[in-house]
């Protein structure tokens, strides 16, 4: 069960981040340059999050839907990927629709449903799923690499940067590991096993996972060393013209974002 748990994590973990597939395709965000994708993402995401109006931010939703159709992305993948985290969200905010004053719409089990508790309940659900559906086309449409290289280009200090490349390499190598413990513990396991001694045994598989785990860290940073790895690093170093639609996006997305706080302003 464990070693299954350990698979399917791992497959997640694949399918979210590894999208060479879809960022291969002929599409509107394939074809900006990763800087221009990066920072209109970034524009939009501060719309969503400074929207509090429900009209502006069911205005906002169709965004990354329109993004992802002109980017050849199927709205199946990133439903896959959003719909989950928006229903998370709206379970824990649930009950502000109780605990909100105001007009009573309906009765539930004793406790009345009000009008501004529903309708913050929506907004900041949609806002979820919004502002997560925009990370979603971002990642199917731009490789990890690229978007490193625009945070180079930003400016973003590289210990940062070196840092975000080594959690991500290194997600999948963590769970690797793990799936490839666990295989060996169910094949070297004969006969039924008693709760106790299922514990007994998880806290042995820890043990040695951590072990293992700090022995790979030791062993990636002396061939980081080898390789010139003291030095101040500087991975993904690149550059890429900027054309006029790149510009065009990037200030209309920018538009977007001071309309929303502007409007959250006045109201």
């Amino acid at each position: 069960m464990l070693c299954h748990a350990a698979t399917t994590i791992t497959g997640v973990l694949r399918s979210f981040f590894v999208a060479e597939q879809t960022a291969a395709r002929d599409g509107f965000l394939q074809s900006r340059q990763p800087l221009a994708t990066l920072l209109g993402t970034a524009a939009l995401l501060v719309g969503v999050v400074v929207s509090r109006d429900p009209l502006v931010v069911a205005a906002l939703a169709p965004v990354p839907l329109a993004l992802a159709l002109a980017s050849s992305v199927s709205l199946r993948q990133v439903a896959a990927r959003t719909v989950p985290v928006a229903f998370a969200s709206l379970v824990v905010v649930a009950p502000q629709a109780f605990l909100f004053p105001g007009r009573s719409l309906v009765e539930v089990a004793g406790f009345a449903v009000t009008a501004d508790g529903l309708s913050y309940v929506v907004t900041f659900t949609l806002r979820v799923w919004t502002g997560v559906s925009l990370l979603a086309v971002l990642v199917l449409t731009t490789p990890f690499a690229d978007v490193v290289a625009a945070l180079r280009r930003l400016r973003v200090p590289v210990a940062l940067v070196w840092v975000l490349v080594l959690t991500y390499r290194y997600l999948f190598l963590f769970f690797s590991e793990l799936r490839r413990l666990l295989r060996a513990r169910e094949g070297r396991t004969v006969g039924a096993r008693g709760l106790r001694q299922r514990w007994r045994e998880l806290g042995q598989l820890s043990g040695t996972f951590l072990i293992r785990t700090l022995e790979r860290g030791e062993r990636v940073h002396r061939g980081m060393r080898a390789r010139g790895g003291a030095r101040p690093p500087s991975p993904y170093d690149r550059t890429g013209e900027t054309g006029p639609t790149d510009v065009l996006f990037v200030a209309s997305a920018v538009a977007v974002a001071i309309s929303a706080g502007v409007i959250r302003w006045l109201l």
